[in-house]
């Protein structure tokens, strides 16, 4: 008797979900342009674009031996095969369609807590590989350039003056475009969820 109240009352409260959405003509809205499903896609976007940047590095790493650079960009590809590993596990977790093991409501609000965590996790994780990402191309360019070897190249003070400068530059502008490109790809979407969520949350 008691195993099968909660399976009841989860359908109960998704017919009650779906009630309100029909009522308002939101159910049309969110079939036709499914939020979660244009975020689903676009995280798959993102993990195929990983693999071809993961793919790059590896060919950079090959091809400069230069110790400092390869170590730079050995952190940036963990960093990224890092960041293509929790697209992948965030992908699997959106479910576009209708669970009825929960609540229409609960399931749109779990979507969106655990999207917005994955993009603020991204950013902060971010901001400690950009300077190493930095360093790495500044190292790399100023040896080709120079046609000097990395240390006598990053032993004079201007040099390293100039790196720094560097790093204070790309470090805010990096961030940036990271949270533009987060907004492109997926804050209009997510605002469409949360609109709907309070609209839902309004009229139970």
């Amino acid at each position: 008797m008691n195993t099968d109240q909660k399976p009841q009352e989860n359908t109960l409260q998704t017919d009650k979900d779906l009630s309100v959405l029909l009522k308002s003509g939101r159910i049309s809205r969110l079939s036709s342009k499914n939020p979660l499903r244009i975020i689903k896609k676009n995280l798959m976007i993102q993990i195929v674009f990983g693999i071809l940047i993961c793919f790059l590095y590896v060919l950079l790493i090959c091809w400069f031996r230069i110790w400092p650079v390869q170590v730079a960009l050995g952190i940036v590809l963990l960093f990224s095969l890092w960041a293509m590993f929790t697209a992948l596990q965030q992908y699997k977790k959106i479910a576009p369609a209708v669970s009825f093991s929960n609540s229409l409501l609960a399931e749109l609000k779990r979507n969106l807590i655990s999207i917005h965590n994955w993009m603020r996790t991204q950013e902060r994780v971010a901001l400690f590989i950009y300077p190493v990402s930095a360093a790495g191309g500044f190292m790399l360019g100023g040896t080709a350039g120079s046609g000097k070897p990395v240390g006598l190249f990053m032993s004079k003070p201007i040099v390293l003056l100039a790196l720094l400068i560097v790093i204070l530059f790309l470090l805010p502008v990096c961030y940036f475009l990271t949270r533009w490109l987060f907004r492109y790809y997926f804050g209009r979407h997510l605002d469409i969820l949360q609109q709907t969520i309070r609209e839902m949350e309004t009229e139970e």
